[in-house]
């Protein structure tokens, strides 16, 4: 009978222990998660930070060589568009200014 009861208690510190441990598991996963949202966030603002400096400093460019935005024809804007988003893209992956 001791036996019969002292098995059981072991049994019953052993789920307790794998109970512990899978808390202790969950934990470091949520922490991990916390961390990834916040890396993604900061990237996040950093590419929008650079797509706005981009879009602002094309169209300073375009408008002083162009004169004002009503000059510009729809192929015109569409092209400047598309050399902006190229440029962006650029700068976003490393490989502009």
């Amino acid at each position: 009978m001791s036996q019969v009861l002292l098995a059981e208690r072991e049994a019953r510190d052993a789920v307790e222990r794998c109970r512990a441990e899978a808390v202790q598991i969950l934990a470091e996963a949520e922490e991990g998660v916390r961390r990834i949202a916040y890396r993604a966030e900061v990237r996040i603002k950093l590419a929008a930070r650079i797509a706005d400096r981009a879009v602002g400093r094309t169209l300073r460019e375009r408008q002083d060589t162009l004169g004002s935005a009503a000059a510009v024809s729809q192929a015109e804007a569409c092209e400047l568009l598309d050399r902006v988003v190229d440029e962006l893209a650029d700068e976003i992956v490393g490989g502009g200014p």
